[in-house]
């Protein structure tokens, strides 16, 4: 499988709780990568829409981050809301819901590509995701950049059979399939 075979998606948010989840969320942006080719998406209905077609053609893998418990339920309340479209998946490969297969325990995407190959998420404090959005919207889209590439660079080692470090003990994970 070639690095354009596979889409990351990453999602940012404001507000809510996980009381209620996923009520009360705000989406404000979805950043995809396929390769080398990056996609950012707002909440409007039209640019949702071209999000829905992406992931629902796509007949390759959607790579996520704890996608299983927050992106893909995001995103499909927010088409089912503004598009009356639910968003079916065909191919969804979470990598903290295989690392927890793995391993038996949870890791923030932060201490996992620190681990693994020395790099770190942008500091950042999600409680100003709403005023960075709306004050500096750039800044949010670097962020999220920032995590398509981490997670992007996490799944090309779990293709290459190469093992991801979870501090105190190391996983190979199967590729999809």
């Amino acid at each position: 499988m070639d690095a354009g075979d596979f889409l990351v998606l990453d999602v940012e948010t404001s507000g809510g709780s996980m009381q209620n989840f996923p009520e009360g969320f705000r989406l404000l942006l979805t950043g995809t990568r396929q390769g080398t080719l990056y996609g950012m998406y707002t909440a409007e209905p039209a640019s949702l829409a071209q999000l829905h077609s992406l992931v629902v053609n796509f007949d390759g893998p959607v790579v996520t981050f704890n996608g299983a418990r927050f992106d893909i339920p995001i995103l499909d309340r927010w088409m089912r809301d503004a598009l009356g479209l639910g968003l079916a998946v065909q191919q969804h490969y979470d990598l903290m819901i295989a690392i927890v297969q793995a391993a038996g325990r949870r890791i923030s995407l932060d201490r996992l590509c620190a681990y693994t190959f020395g790099e770190e998420k942008v500091t950042w404090d999600h409680r100003q995701n709403a005023r960075a959005w709306a004050e500096y919207p750039q800044r949010l889209v670097d962020y999220n950049r920032v995590d398509l590439d981490l997670t992007h660079e996490l799944f090309m080692r779990v293709l290459r059979g190469e093992p991801l470090f979870l501090g105190d003990a190391t996983v190979t994970l199967p590729p999809p399939g």
